[in-house]
């Protein structure tokens, strides 16, 4: 009987080395394998990622160049527009800061982490009233979208990190060196008339004015008729 036991117990430990060795193992796999997947993110240079994707912008970049601007702004391709973006209206004006170098107005780059970069496309939208005017630099980031049938005008060195919508009838603008996060909406029209009883339309579309230096926080709103000083911060959310 107690040989028996004495097998039992011996089997036993053989057993529970078996499986310590085998979790052990497992868990070297799982790291070997998420530490192969980071070593391979970080082993390509950030420059590297950035001429990828400035390549496959190329397409778009001259054909919206060529579209909008004079050949001989257009030649200097100084708007790079992603190869992520949809042509929804290709209408109205641009009006280019002369002296504007290559590739320094960027359309649809970036990523932010709310949003699959692979999916988030930037939408351009423009009607024939609507008159955009650029900076010598800035940037509107990945799955941005853009309904202009105003006049918007961006200052120079402005920042929109991504999925931001600015929807003008009117007239929006931005003063120079703001930073918009995420998911932000700029709207400056209800979309819709309400009239009195007189027929007098009450909610007509009203400018929207942002100063310098603005930072704006992730999903705020920002509606028609609002107007933000200089050196502001909105936080997130904000209405």
């Amino acid at each position: 009987m107690a040989g028996y036991l004495q097998r039992q117990s011996s089997a036993s430990i053989r057993l529970t080395n078996i499986k310590i060795r085998c979790d052990f193992s497992l868990k070297n796999s799982n790291l070997s394998k998420n530490y192969s997947s980071s070593s391979e993110e970080t082993l390509m240079p950030k420059f590297f990622r950035k001429s990828y994707y400035y390549i496959r912008a190329i397409p778009k970049s001259l054909f919206f160049n060529f579209y909008y601007l004079p050949w001989q702004q257009a030649i200097k391709l100084p708007i790079m527009v992603s190869h992520r973006t949809k042509f929804d209206r290709l209408q109205g004006r641009i009006n280019l800061t002369p002296g504007t170098k290559t590739a320094k107005i960027r359309l649809g780059f970036g990523k932010v982490q709310v949003a699959d970069s692979a999916y988030s496309r930037f939408i351009w939208s423009v009607d024939k009233t609507g008159v955009v005017n650029f900076p010598l630099k800035a940037k509107i980031g990945t799955g941005s979208k853009l309904f202009i049938s105003g006049e918007l005008s961006i200052g120079n060195e402005c920042n929109f990190t991504g999925e931001s919508s600015i929807i003008c009838r009117d007239k929006i603008s931005f003063g120079e060196g703001c930073l918009i996060s995420w998911q932000t909406l700029f709207m400056d029209t209800d979309f819709h008339k309400i009239n009195n009883q007189q027929g007098i339309w009450q909610n007509s579309d009203r400018e929207l004015i942002i100063g310098n230096k603005v930072w704006i926080g992730a999903r705020a709103n920002i509606l028609k008729g609002v107007i933000i000083g200089d050196n502001t911060v909105i936080s997130a959310a904000a209405m």
